[in-house]
């Protein structure tokens, strides 16, 4: 995420972040304009631009932004759970919920600007190996309290996860979201519940 320059604040920035997330989401990618963002955000054209030189850097920006609050939730919330299993059911619910509010946004992605998404699907591998590392270390854990079956490499098995969850995600995108996207998280937490001893 671009750095704002010398004597420009971090809530700046963050406002920009939160106009532009606001926007896209209600106008999508392409009817939303610079200069608008730059207007709502109480900023000039010129301090917009040096911060983020182009449309598509301050989208991918804003995705970011977004992949970085969920990453904190999963962090902290699922801590509170005393079980692996309450961990994990934690972990895929608050992943649903997450798209669920953000939809629009990724909606972008899925539906009419390739460049984008290939660009966001670089720079989201890193976190994608985050979320496998994370799930992966529970559910090794819960194999070894006896809580979950060995049913394989605890890697494959959050692939096998993680795939479930994006591909109801997409589908949901791309339907034009006709239900409650947590609807299907119940078929995840069966999936889950499988897993237990």
């Amino acid at each position: 995420m671009p750095k704002m320059r010398r004597g420009t604040s971090q809530l700046r920035q963050e406002r920009v972040l939160e106009v532009a997330q606001v926007l896209f989401a209600e106008k999508g990618y392409h009817n939303t304009t610079m200069d608008e963002i730059a207007a709502r955000s109480g900023i000039g054209k010129g301090t917009l631009y040096r911060t983020f030189p182009a449309k598509e850097e301050l989208f991918l920006s804003t995705l970011d932004r977004a992949m970085e609050r969920l990453e904190r939730a999963i962090l902290e919330e699922v801590e509170e759970e005393p079980t692996v299993l309450g961990k994990l059911r934690r972990a895929a619910r608050l992943y649903f919920r997450f798209f669920e509010q953000e939809g629009e946004l990724f909606k972008i992605l899925v539906s009419n600007v390739p460049t984008l998404q290939e660009k966001f699907n670089r720079r989201v591998q890193e976190k994608y190996s985050f979320y496998v590392d994370q799930i992966a270390s529970m559910l090794r854990e819960g194999m070894d309290k006896g809580e979950i079956r060995g049913l394989g490499r605890p890697e494959s098995i959050t692939v096998a996860l993680i795939g479930a969850c994006n591909s109801m995600i997409y589908h949901w995108l791309l339907s034009g979201k006709p239900y409650p996207l947590e609807e299907d998280l119940g078929l995840i937490e069966r999936a889950i519940e499988g897993m237990a001893r």
